[in-house]
């Protein structure tokens, strides 16, 4: 008797095991998805494995674990415990939260199911760590910032990882200058992918620029800081309107200077006029005299007329723009005649030349007469 009933527990053990083997074989993963792709040393993401089963009968699981690694730590623990049936031909989907170590290299957490009433099956997940970060960096920039003059900076990123970045965004940080825009979203950065940003910086003083670059990987926030310093000098590229040949006549009631400008620099010079100030007082018929543009290595004539009183020198102003609109102002001392102001001339024949004809006459007649009395 006792041997019938040890062969009939050996026979119920090893068909339970044959079940539990051929519960196993019907359950497989048929998707791995990973929130990021790669992870960064530190980021937090999730494993989400969706099951199948594929057999034609319902089996029952005690137990759904994802175990980590040396680098890799499931936050969740122990997990599902006590799941329930799976019909045939249902799928189930499981989501894990994980957090990734400073290791780089690629790790494979176990995922791991339990069946009811024996038998396991395993699935090593392939989980990657990589630090590479964004690539950022200043493109284009002045050789020099002026102060109160816009200039370009732009901004270029590109993404040399395996994963896309998303949520990708540029701002800009200072409190010496002024920038246009106040922000550039760029979005998505796919693998191998490169986008610029541009911005109008206007510097207000010296100090830094610092244009923040900010991603996300997954649900984790990443930022990469560019900072230039700003220091206010003269530029390489600006007009630069030089006076010469100046000359100074007097007219009627004032003055009138006539010159050459030229552009010395190596932009345009744009709206340039020429005109006087205090103590001169411009008056007609060039009160103001309009060159207009003038291009690098050009020259225009000019002339303005004023009036001065009780002045030796007088500002001749040379007024122009940039390219961006900028306003400028040059400031040439004139050297004037000192002493009264000239005398307005009279219209018709001056006294002076009624008296030379007169005189002239005089002579004539006398000499007539004398001719005459020889005779």
């Amino acid at each position: 008797m006792k041997k019938v009933m040890i062969l009939l527990v050996l026979s119920i053990a090893l068909t339970c095991g044959i079940v539990g083997t051929s519960t196993a074989s019907q359950v497989g993963v048929i998707d791995v998805s990973l929130d990021p792709e790669v992870f960064f040393p530190h980021d937090t993401g999730t494993v989400t494995i969706v099951i199948k089963n594929t057999g034609t009968d319902s089996v029952e699981l005690s137990r759904v674990n994802l175990q980590g690694t040396r680098s890799i730590y499931v936050i969740e623990s122990p997990h599902y415990i006590g799941v329930g049936r799976l019909g045939a031909g249902d799928t189930m989907t499981t989501s894990f939260t994980i957090r990734a170590g400073n290791e780089e290299g690629i790790f494979y957490p176990r995922f791991s199911l339990n069946f009811v009433p024996s038998g396991n099956m395993m699935f090593p997940i392939s989980l990657k760590v990589d630090k590479t970060p964004i690539e950022a960096g200043i493109k284009t920039r002045p050789d020099t910032f002026m102060e109160g003059k816009k200039d370009v900076v732009v901004v270029s990123v590109g993404n040399p990882r395996e994963n896309s970045l998303s949520g990708v965004t540029i701002t800009p940080q200072t409190g010496i200058a002024n920038t246009v825009p106040t922000s550039i979203f760029i979005g998505t950065l796919q693998p191998g992918e490169k986008k610029e940003a541009e911005f109008s910086v206007t510097p207000t003083g010296t100090g830094d620029i610092t244009f923040n670059v900010e991603y996300r990987n997954g649900q984790n926030r990443q930022t990469v800081p560019l900072t230039i310093p700003v220091v206010p000098g003269t530029a390489k590229r600006v007009p630069e309107p030089i006076v010469s040949n100046v000359e100074v006549t007097s007219i009627a009631g004032g003055y009138r200077i006539t010159g050459d400008v030229s552009n010395a620099g190596l932009e345009t010079a744009r709206s340039v006029v020429m005109t006087t100030k205090d103590p001169a007082e411009p008056i007609d018929p060039f009160r103001v005299y309009v060159v207009g543009a003038l291009d690098a290595d050009d020259f225009s004539s000019f002339e303005v007329t004023f009036t001065a009183k009780d002045a030796e020198t007088v500002p001749l102003v040379t007024r122009y723009r940039d390219d961006d609109g900028n306003l400028y102002e040059e400031v040439t001392h004139v050297t004037i005649q000192s002493g009264p102001m000239p005398v307005a001339e009279q219209d018709g024949i001056s006294p002076m030349v009624i008296g030379i004809i007169g005189l002239s006459v005089v002579i004539v007649a006398g000499a007539l007469l004398y001719s005459r009395k020889k005779r």
